[in-house]
């Protein structure tokens, strides 16, 4: 990890590709763009796929809600690509616990033409230091949908491990399927040397 600045009203996060920080208004775009997407709402998303679209407008005032920040229990972030600074797609540290020292994540790369190269990896790599360094929180969750190979991959691939099953948690094509929950400890996160 380069470089993390975070304070109350910042968020960047330095990696050798990437730079992670808090949305900017001019993300609304994209953010619309990936949000009626069909395929990202499948993997990504339990919104009914036949529902009205999200509008430009909407989009806007969320990226702007998200620009507030005003939530204790979630950090937002936006993904960039160093090279160019073209936006990748976005996270969430959401059900912040400081008691119970815990937290759930997700992330989207919405730049389908960009997956595969890592760049999840390496995203979720830096949010993981940063969970266990500077939050620090002892368990990191994520529920990931069964059929979402990709996803379940990247998880075990940073040394998650499944905790159990929420049974037809979520509809998709007119059935309902499970989603599963996976785990990380602060003691696997050092063991693995991640």
């Amino acid at each position: 990890i380069k470089k993390q600045r975070v304070s109350s009203d910042r968020f960047h996060i330095g990696t050798e590709r990437l730079v992670l920080k808090d949305h900017i208004m001019s993300n609304y775009r994209r953010m619309n763009e990936w949000e009626n997407d069909q395929e990202l709402l499948f993997y990504n998303d339990c919104q009914d796929p036949d529902g009205d679209k999200i509008t430009l407008s909407e989009s806007r005032e969320y990226v702007r809600s998200l620009i507030k920040g005003t939530s204790k229990s979630a950090r937002h972030y936006a993904i960039f690509k160093k090279e160019d600074e073209s936006f990748l797609g976005f996270g969430t540290i959401a059900f912040i616990d400081t008691y119970n020292k815990s937290c759930k994540l997700s992330i989207v790369i919405g730049e389908k033409s960009e997956w595969g190269k890592g760049f999840a990896k390496e995203a979720l790599k830096a949010i993981l230091h940063f969970c266990f360094e500077t939050l620090k929180v002892n368990r990191i969750g994520a529920e990931i949908y069964c059929f979402n190979k990709r996803s379940i991959r990247l998880f075990k691939g940073l040394g998650f491990k499944k905790e159990g099953l929420i049974r037809e948690a979520v509809k998709k094509n007119s059935k309902f399927v499970d989603e599963i929950v996976f785990g990380l400890l602060k003691s696997e996160w050092y063991e693995n040397g991640l």
